[in-house]
């Protein structure tokens, strides 16, 4: 029979499903008690038919007993969700079970190999509880043990050669011994198993919660479907994009202004300009690409973005402009923004291979790059193509000629603000003007 085949037969026996890896222990708990019970039920009984063929003159009422207890006892717990109390009486009934049957027997010495079924019950409970409760039942089996071998004491026969009693305290103290060193054995193996499966769920622990930092280290670098691709593999990785809005900003005089200030001033300005830059991106779907010194670029339409990317980034480009406005932003420094906005098609990639970034290239990335250079300070400046998009959204600037390396003069729009729809009425009629 197979490894998988068992299983499916102990998940029906059990009565519940193998689970999930995280609820391995408490599928193989309660399989243990399962197997715990149909084991000795089977075995109890087998010896019970053999003591009858065999014509050893016991009475089978207390291994029936113990067979119908397991049983009845198995079928409630497959009803519960919690086996536990289950478990307890389990191990009541093959504690019990085999001293009751030695006590009402009058061949004691004979009638003995009964007792190390008992050993079952804190064993038992050793494998499909936990160590506390097993030791419970092992001192209950010690103590059961010294009551019978002191009942037993004035209705033992003397045997022949040796002083009376001392022949059932000789089965005691074997059944003692073993006991106890097959409970340790056991419980020394089942501590440490617990030991050694808390250490790597530890170990686990801390290696998922590395891979969690990483992960969102690495989502900080790379757009999401990149870095889900980039984990699965080491080849190139380039897409064309047929449609996409990049956007660059700079800071006007980001040099002179650096000049007066501390490096750590430098740094804490920009860290704050550009955080807040990366709260708009987020709130408008957008995606930051990169950062260059005062320079901040920002694309739309390249993956998981909203239905109007277009639309999307002029709006990021009015809320980039009103933040560097705000003083609790820049630090009470003034600041101004040359912003430029150009849409069509870019090419997006990873490049390198141990410190990676994520990057565009093509016609478009250079003409938001000249259109952001060219800009006065201010000013945000956009192609015709994000003009089409968005124009009846948004207030434009009459367009202007700009020279671009390449391409010669091309219309160049001016973002104002957003359009704010008027409602349009009817003129008066002429019969109500005033003469």
């Amino acid at each position: 029979m197979s490894v998988s085949a068992v299983h499916r037969l102990l998940a029906r026996l059990a009565g519940v499903p193998r689970p999930s890896s995280d609820q391995e222990d408490a599928w193989l708990e309660r399989t243990f008690f399962v197997l715990t019970g149909l084991l000795t039920a089977g075995a109890s009984a087998l010896s019970e038919l053999f003591r009858q063929v065999a014509g050893a003159g016991t009475s089978p009422g207390i291994t029936v007993f113990l067979v119908l207890g397991i049983g009845l006892n198995l079928a409630a717990s497959r009803r519960r969700a919690d086996f536990r109390p289950c478990a307890h009486v389990q191990a009541s009934l093959i504690l019990g079970a085999p001293f009751l049957a030695h006590l009402l027997q009058t061949d004691l010495i004979g009638d003995a190999g009964r007792l190390p079924w008992a050993m079952l019950a804190p064993l038992g409970t050793l494998l499909c509880l936990d160590a506390r409760a097993s030791r419970r039942w092992f001192v209950t089996l010690l103590g059961v043990t010294a009551g019978t071998v002191a009942f037993d004491q004035s209705r033992l026969p003397r045997h022949p050669g040796m002083p009376d009693g001392v022949t059932l305290l000789a089965v005691a103290v074997d059944l003692t011994l073993l006991a106890g060193m097959l409970y340790f054995l056991l419980h020394f193996a089942v501590t440490q198993k617990v030991q050694t499966r808390q250490r790597l769920r530890a170990a686990h622990r801390r290696l998922r919660d590395e891979q969690q930092h990483a992960e969102s280290l690495l989502l900080n670098i790379l757009p999401a479907p990149i870095a889900a691709r980039l984990k699965l593999s080491r080849g190139t990785l380039a897409d064309g994009h047929p449609e996409v809005i990049v956007m660059f900003a700079d800071i006007v005089d980001y040099t002179r202004i650096a000049s007066g200030m501390q490096p750590t001033e430098v740094f804490e300005m920009l860290n704050r300009v550009f955080c807040r830059f990366d709260e708009l991106a987020e709130h408008h779907g957008l995606e930051r690409i990169k950062t260059i010194g005062d320079a901040y670029m920002v694309a739309g339409g390249l993956h998981a973005h909203p239905n109007e990317p277009h639309a999307a980034m002029a709006a990021m480009a009015l809320d980039m402009q009103a933040a560097v406005r705000d003083h609790a932003v820049t630090g009470g420094i003034t600041l101004e923004l040359r912003i430029g906005v150009a849409s069509g098609p870019v090419v997006a990639g990873v490049v390198g291979r141990r410190k990676f970034i994520y990057d565009l290239w093509g016609d478009t990335v250079n003409v938001a790059h000249r259109l952001c250079t060219e800009a006065q300070p201010s000013q945000i400046q956009c192609d015709s193509r994000l003009y089409e998009r968005v124009r009846g959204r948004f207030v434009f600037a009459a367009p202007v000629l700009l020279f671009l390396k390449g391409k010669g003069y091309v219309p160049v729009y001016r973002l104002r603000s957003p359009r704010v729809l008027a409602v349009h009425r009817e003129p008066p009629h002429p019969s109500h003007r005033a003469a």
